[in-house]
C-alpha cells in the first residue's frame, strides 16, 4: 500500500484507521512503500500487529526495540481510547482493540453506510446454489430483525421495507448497549467472538475497494460472505435472544441485535454491490 494515499483514505476499517495513525507517528522521520500490519488469528481478541520497527531499523539506525517504543509512545495517544498499545520482544508492536473501542466499531458497522464502490467491481459469477445459503443467512438477519421490531427489543425507524436496506436504522436503543455499565463488552460468547471477529476480517478485506486510489488487488468477495455466513449461523444457533434472555438481560438481547444488524448490512453489501446479485428479505 502506498502510505502517501492513507491520510486520503475514508477510515472505514480498522485496519485502514491504523495505517492511517502508523503514518502520523513515523511523521517526516522516513519513508515505506508498505507498512506491515496483520491481523492476529486469535478470534478471542481483535489484535493487530506491525513488524514496522524491523523495517525501520536500518533506515533509522536504532535498535528495532528502541523504535518500537518510541513509535508506542506516538501512538498511544493518536489511538487511544481505541487501542491498547504495546511493544512485544524482538520490536514488534502490538495493538489490541479495547472494549469500549469495539463498541465503538461495531456500532459504526451496525448504523453506517459503506461507502459505494466509484465503479462497480467485476466479480466472477457464481452459481445460484452456491449463493443460496448466503441469501438465506442474509433473510434471516432481515426477519430476526423484523420479528424483534414486533416484539418491541428494538425499534427499527422503517422496518417495513420493499428491499434491503443499506442500514435498519435503530430509533431505539441508539446507541446499542454493547457495554456493560463497567465499559465491559456484553458480547463473551465464543459464537458472538468469533462472529465480531469475521465482521472485522470481511471489513479489513473490503480495504482496497475504499481506496482514493485503487489497485488492482484480487478479493474472492464470495468466500468473505460465505465465511460471514457461516459464523452468523453458528451465532445464531448458539446464542438466544428471545426466552429468558429477552425477559432477564434485554440489554444482551439487544446487543446481539446489533450483530444481527452489522452482519445484514454487510452481508447486503456484498451480495449486491459486489456480487451483482440479490440480498432477499425473505426465503
Amino acid at each position: 500500500m502506498d502510505t502517501a494515499n492513507i491520510s486520503q483514505c475514508p477510515e472505514v476499517t480498522v485496519k485502514c484507521f491504523l495505517l492511517s495513525r502508523f503514518q502520523r507517528a513515523i511523521g517526516q522521520q522516513g519513508t515505506l512503500g508498505e507498512i506491515p500490519l496483520n491481523r492476529s488469528k486469535d478470534s478471542a481478541r481483535v489484535l493487530y500487529v506491525s513488524a514496522i520497527a524491523l523495517k525501520l531499523a536500518k533506515t533509522w539506525q536504532q535498535t528495532p526495540q528502541t523504535i518500537a517504543a518510541q513509535l508506542a509512545e506516538t501512538l498511544e495517544p493518536l489511538c487511544y481510547p481505541d487501542f491498547a498499545v504495546k511493544v512485544a520482544p524482538a520490536g514488534i508492536i502490538e495493538l489490541e482493540l479495547t472494549d469500549p473501542g469495539l463498541a465503538v466499531w461495531l456500532q459504526r458497522l451496525a448504523q453506517t453506510h459503506l461507502p459505494l464502490p466509484e465503479s462497480r467491481i467485476l466479480s466472477p459469477v457464481v452459481s445460484a446454489d452456491r449463493l443460496f445459503p448466503i441469501q438465506y443467512s442474509h433473510a434471516r438477519c432481515c426477519s430476526l430483525l423484523r420479528m424483534a421490531h414486533r416484539d418491541r427489543i428494538i425499534s427499527i425507524a422503517q422496518p417495513d421495507v420493499a428491499t434491503a436496506p443499506q442500514i435498519w436504522f435503530l430509533a431505539s436503543p441508539n446507541p446499542i448497549p454493547w457495554t456493560d455499565e463497567g465499559d465491559r463488552l456484553r458480547l463473551v460468547h465464543p459464537a458472538e467472538c468469533n462472529l465480531i471477529s469475521q465482521l472485522l476480517i470481511v471489513l479489513d478485506y473490503l480495504y482496497p475497494i475504499f481506496e482514493v486510489n485503487k489497485r488492482e488487488q484480487p478479493v474472492n468477495y464470495f468466500k468473505l460472505a460465505n465465511s460471514l455466513s457461516e459464523a452468523f449461523q453458528i451465532f445464531y444457533s448458539q446464542c438466544r435472544i428471545w426466552g429468558e434472555v429477552k425477559i432477564e438481560q434485554p440489554k444482551l438481547a439487544q446487543s446481539r441485535l446489533g450483530l444481527i444488524l452489522a452482519t445484514q448490512s454487510l452481508l447486503r453489501f456484498i451480495l449486491e454491490e459486489l456480487l451483482s446479485t440479490l440480498a432477499p428479505l425473505e426465503l
